[in-house]
């Protein structure tokens, strides 16, 4: 989650109380969550794991307006924006020759398989900040 809505919404930091998790996810699916977080949920994660079991993400897309998506289209994405990026780099030549080499080897991966690890795609764009609820309550992409 960016820096700023963390400053904008510093609740989000606080700890996802156990009977709000039980009640959106069970207690076996709370115990589930919490030992594949390593530790409590905050109310911020909370959020990308809510919109995960429904999977339903309400998008802010700047193009066409607000869109519900799922987690395999955003995972969908996030795979193109990581080919496409680096893509251009290299067409460009401002790849140096070590980023030129971790891309190849990236290409040389196995595929994503969107419809089985969609979720963790989504989980990883959201800690790592490239994904987050924007101050309009919708789900957005970092620039």
């Amino acid at each position: 989650m960016s820096r700023e809505i963390l400053q904008d919404h510093s609740s989000y930091e606080q700890v996802c109380p156990d009977d709000v998790l039980i009640d959106e996810f069970s207690e076996e699916g709370a115990a589930w969550l919490q030992e594949e977080y390593g530790r409590p949920l905050t109310l911020a994660e909370f959020s990308p794991e809510h919109s995960i079991r429904m999977d339903e993400f309400l998008l802010d897309d700047p193009f066409t307006g607000p869109e519900v998506t799922t987690a395999e289209k955003i995972s969908k994405v996030i795979e193109m924006t990581a080919d496409v990026i680096p893509a251009t780099a290299g067409q460009q030549g401002v790849l140096k020759e070590e980023q030129a080499r971790e891309v190849a080897e990236t290409k040389a991966m196995p595929l994503v398989d969107h419809a089985t690890e969609s979720a963790d795609a989504v989980r990883i764009a959201f800690e790592t900040g490239g994904f987050f609820p924007n101050d309009r309550g919708m789900w957005d992409f970092s620039e």
